[in-house]
């Protein structure tokens, strides 16, 4: 079976079975990323009375409660409200359409190696994407970007950020996805704000409010891996019908052919 996408006056094809899934399978009770120290996210069964809903002997049903902390212990998808006082919701945001993508790979930099701007104070060991690596790796308007940072180990499935460990992004690099028009961001980083920001998550303002926020999303804690290239795609992404500001997604990754 094959899609075909049209898009301006130019027809793609799609190749459903080539998708590449970029989030994190969580796991309830086990391994998780983690962000800020955050408490992990688990899934208990429900007891009311004489009910326990676990399966035991042949017997009964599974129903279980999960408490997740949707932000800091997975890949997930978050519209402006996040950070603005604002009634949008990510159900409202994200269509299930598909989003023409470039896929790039970037080594961060050390904040003492570049000449680029923040919002605050940064140690001069912190690591950054800069302005001057994304240039290096796009140059054409594109309405998703997919940003995998560089080494890409699989610890990364469970990793503990703090400050020593989380790379971000500087503003001259926002400031250019504005300039290329990104609407959909994904990352595989815990924010792309640095980890102690005094609150002001600089970048996030930035990012959302230079265009009308219902058309912009930034998807976090995603896995890219090294299974797929560099290169333009074409990205669905998956989300619950959450009346929230974020929600765990699913990104894919499908390679195309222009017709």
């Amino acid at each position: 079976m094959k899609l075909t996408i049209t898009e301006g006056r130019k027809n793609f094809q799609i190749d459903p079975s080539s998708s590449v899934c970029l989030a994190i399978p969580y796991e309830y009770n086990g391994s998780q990323p983690n962000f800020y120290n955050t408490h992990p996210g688990i899934a208990t069964p429900y007891q009311q009375n004489n009910f326990v809903g676990k399966v035991e002997n042949n017997k009964g049903c599974n129903v279980m409660v999960i408490n997740q902390n949707i932000h800091c212990t997975g890949t997930h998808t978050e519209c402006a409200s996040h950070i603005l006082n604002q009634d949008i919701c990510i159900h409202d945001i994200l269509s299930p359409a598909f989003i023409h993508t470039e896929l790039i790979s970037i080594i961060p930099e050390k904040w003492s190696e570049t000449n680029e701007s923040y919002h605050c104070n940064v140690d001069s060991n912190d690591q950054v994407i800069t302005k001057k690596r994304l240039i290096e790796k796009l140059i054409s308007p594109i309405d998703g970007l997919v940003l995998r940072t560089l080494p890409n180990d699989k610890g990364k499935l469970n990793r503990k950020y703090d400050s020593l460990n989380t790379a971000f992004l500087t503003t001259d690099a926002i400031s250019y996805l504005d300039e290329l028009n990104i609407k959909h961001l994904v990352v595989d980083l815990p924010s792309i704000d640095r980890t102690d920001d005094n609150g002001e998550l600089g970048n996030h303002h930035h990012f959302f409010e230079r265009m009308p926020p219902f058309e912009k999303t930034i998807t976090e804690l995603a896995y890219i891996p090294d299974s797929i290239d560099d290169g333009s795609y074409f990205m669905l992404i998956e989300i619950p019908a959450m009346k929230l500001d974020a929600a765990p997604s699913r990104p894919f990754l499908f390679k195309f052919e222009e017709q």
